[in-house]
């Protein structure tokens, strides 16, 4: 057979077509011939025709049923995000190789689509993940759709999960989220462990398809607060100062300046019982004016703290260092100082001098809280935990304070010991907030307190 009969009848054999004709065509011709023989009588050949015809017809849909299963398979597995199967098949013509061209193009523009969408989405996934602000969706019931890390851990909400109802949880958070109206910030007070901590609440309404959705984002703003708060508090004691000493200096002056002269010319004054009394007030207004400079001068060290000369710090060197300093005090007042360090971490950044410093007065003010008990127990931690340095917690088994007194823990000048000077803790606080970092109170009456320190 010569190359062009043979391409011939590989081009019949190939489009389809031309296959469809062909199984018509015979189809038509055994019908034909099936009619011929039943009208001659020839009824065992045309049983024998019968029978093919049928096979014919079998195989005819069989063949169609072929193409029919194939694309079948490819728009399924589409439609199951599988794109790993492909259309070609040479022997059915030019017209089903360019069908397959335009499907197999298909299927590859939604799998660049789909990688497209699986990466954006893992990308907006982690960004949400990651951030700092508290991000949560619920749906009208309360049902949770999206929820990150941050809000669970902001809001102490553990089990907050997709799927489960935020109501089961909370209540009265469900009950906030679904008072504040869309688009305003409320600042809502959320009590977390024993303390209560100021967020920013923002909801927004959105829909997917016909499905509304509640969005909320929870920022914490404490150290925002915090940090206007002492600012406030430097600016007014700045005027204080200014002022005080402005009134006090001359007092002391004229007052130091009319006792001497009462005592050089005491002996020349006739009436010796005017002279003792006025030199006994001016004593007075002098040493009270003294007294209420010591007193002035003391308030303006919260706004002399130097700025931190930041280095690498040892810890085992700072704790050494605070321990050799403090505990022949504490042991002679009988008070345990344990301390629980694994050796982790080794070293951080920070100002030795001030950090020093805000540790002393933690450990002051927690030797005084448990001074008087039976038995007084200091405690240090020292532990590393992901996002932070260094987690520091001094904790006491003291008394403990009320609620009123955490309120004012901080407060620059606030004080419940007597003769107390009220600014070894906000001092402290300045120091971490100069550093970055935060300091936090939990306490209950009777329980003794915590103070947890975070660089």
């Amino acid at each position: 057979m010569d190359p062009y009969t043979e391409e011939c009848r590989n081009m019949i054999y190939t489009n389809f077509r031309i296959n469809i004709i062909i199984r018509i065509l015979l189809l038509l011709a055994a019908l034909s011939i099936l009619a011929y023989w039943l009208t001659g009588g020839h009824y065992l050949r045309c049983a024998y025709i019968g029978i093919l015809v049928v096979l014919q017809v079998v195989e005819l849909f069989l063949y169609i049923d072929r193409l029919n299963s194939k694309l079948e398979n490819f728009f399924s597995s589409l439609l199951a995000d599988d794109y790993s199967i492909r259309l070609s098949d040479t022997r059915k013509g030019n017209s089903f190789r360019r069908l397959y061209d335009i499907l197999n193009a298909v299927n590859d523009k939604l799998k660049i689509l789909s990688k497209e969408k699986e990466t954006r989405s893992q990308y907006l996934g982690s960004m949400i993940e990651q951030s700092g602000v508290g991000i949560l969706s619920v749906d009208l019931d309360g049902k949770i759709n999206l929820v990150n890390k941050a809000f669970r851990e902001l809001l102490d909400m553990e089990k907050a999960r997709p799927g489960i109802n935020l109501g089961e949880l909370s209540e009265k958070l469900l009950g906030i989220i679904q008072k504040i109206p869309p688009g305003e910030h409320q600042l809502i007070r959320w009590i977390k462990g024993n303390t209560e901590k100021p967020f920013s609440f923002q909801v927004s309404r959105f829909k997917l398809g016909e499905q509304p959705f509640i969005l909320v984002s929870v920022h914490d703003i404490r150290a925002e607060l915090d940090e206007k708060e002492l600012e406030a508090w430097q600016k007014l004691i700045r005027v204080l100062t200014h002022e005080i000493m402005n009134s006090v200096t001359p007092i002391v002056s004229l007052s130091s300046s009319l006792n001497s002269l009462l005592k050089d010319n005491s002996m020349s004054m006739q009436n010796m019982k005017i002279t003792g009394r006025l030199s006994d007030g001016l004593e007075a207004i002098q040493d009270r004016s003294s007294g209420l400079m010591k007193f002035t001068t003391a308030y303006q060290n919260l706004t002399r703290v130097p700025a931190p000369k930041i280095q690498l710090i040892d810890l085992n060197i700072l704790l050494k260092k605070i321990t050799t300093l403090y505990l022949p005090e504490i042991e002679g007042k009988s008070i345990s100082l344990s301390l629980n360090y694994t050796g982790k971490p080794e070293k951080f950044k920070g100002d030795p001098d001030l950090l020093e410093q805000v540790l002393i007065n933690l450990i002051r003010n927690a030797a005084e809280a448990v001074e008087g008990l039976e038995d007084p127990r200091i405690k240090l931690v020292i532990e590393e935990i992901p996002g932070y340095q260094v987690k520091i917690k001094v904790i006491d088994n003291g008394k403990g304070m009320n609620k009123e007194t955490l309120d004012k823990i901080f407060v620059p000048f606030f004080s419940t010991k007597p003769g107390g000077t009220g600014i070894g803790l906000s001092l402290s606080r300045q120091i971490i907030m100069m550093h970055k970092g935060s300091i936090e109170v939990t306490s209950s009456e009777g329980k003794g307190s915590i103070f947890e320190v975070l660089l």
